[in-house]
């Protein structure tokens, strides 16, 4: 009987002992929300001769609080935008944007062969809260001599990105190239 007892003890303890450590990793592991990333100097891996743009961070960060810094009214009508060629960096500025809808995303995608790739980076615009983005920080720089399309996408009600959920408005884009 003892030692049924001993046995009972043992596993309350390693139970106990369990549910502290298992505390501790969460608590460990759910700290403050990540920093954004730095900017880096990225080199295309295809062709190692070609110069990217290494973008100042403190421009950046400037564009970005001046792109989310409430402004009086979002333009929406038929919807139209115009963006002119500029220097390849991790930062696109927009010319002129007429929105289709008066919530959603404006991102920047690759652009080769009429074919639209991968996504470089979104703002996000919104008539209620006064947003109205005037370039698009991307998640890694365009290059000298490529093609790339400025695209609108719906927001699914959650003001968060997600290239799943959010939907392209395919009528509405226009292209770059990088210098």
């Amino acid at each position: 009987m003892s030692d049924e007892k001993q046995e009972g003890q043992k596993t309350i303890v390693s139970f106990i002992v369990g549910l502290l450590i298992g505390g501790l990793l969460v608590w460990a592991f759910s700290g403050p929300s990540a920093n954004a990333p730095e900017v880096k100097k990225e080199t295309d891996q295809t062709n190692k001769s070609e110069e990217v743009k290494e973008v100042n961070k403190e421009e950046v960060m400037e564009v970005e609080k001046e792109a989310s810094t409430p402004v009086a009214t979002l333009p929406v009508g038929d919807g139209s935008v115009t963006v002119a060629d500029q220097s390849a960096s991790a930062l696109t500025k927009l010319t002129s944007v007429t929105y289709p809808i008066s919530e959603g995303w404006i991102g920047v995608r690759d652009f080769q062969s009429g074919q639209q790739g991968s996504l470089l980076g979104v703002a996000r615009f919104s008539e209620s809260q006064g947003l109205v983005p005037t370039a698009i920080v991307l998640q890694r720089s365009t290059i000298a001599g490529r093609e790339y399309a400025v695209v609108l996408y719906t927001d699914n009600g959650d003001r968060q990105f997600n290239l799943a959920s959010d939907v392209q408005v395919d009528a509405v884009f226009a292209t770059f190239t990088a210098n």
